[in-house]
């Protein structure tokens, strides 16, 4: 899978720039300007305008016992 033009953001390497990320199964190989369009009909993903990022978690989240998950956050 290819991600094209995206805003990469990533603190932990000090990544905040636009670029294309190349991932080859659960691995990222790559994180480049202007990579290439693979050639063995792999997905692309136009990011333009997007940001790409590791995942984010929500740390301050509240779950509730069954029946009350309107309380939920």
């Amino acid at each position: 899978m290819l991600i094209k033009g995206g805003r990469v953001i990533d603190p932990s390497q000090g990544i905040d720039r636009i670029a294309d990320v190349l991932i080859d199964g659960a691995t990222i190989k790559a994180i480049e300007s202007d990579l290439p369009e693979p050639q063995d009909g792999a997905q692309v993903i136009d990011a333009t305008g997007l940001i790409v990022c590791p995942g984010f978690i929500d740390v301050h989240c509240h779950l509730r016992e069954p029946g009350f998950e309107y309380k939920e956050t």
